[in-house]
């Protein structure tokens, strides 16, 4: 069932990447972002 689940997380995402490819750039953009902000409050830069 794991598997399963996990082909069709996949068969979305490429699916939302091939329909939606402004969208989905902007969506990693701000993932990134976010990322990139955590980080930097981890190591005190946030202050």
């Amino acid at each position: 069932m794991r598997k399963i689940l996990g082909w069709a997380v996949l068969a979305f995402v490429a699916f939302y990447v091939i329909s939606n490819p402004a969208d989905a750039a902007g969506m990693v953009r701000q993932v990134a972002a976010g990322v990139g902000e955590f980080a930097s409050a981890l190591a005190g830069g946030g202050q």
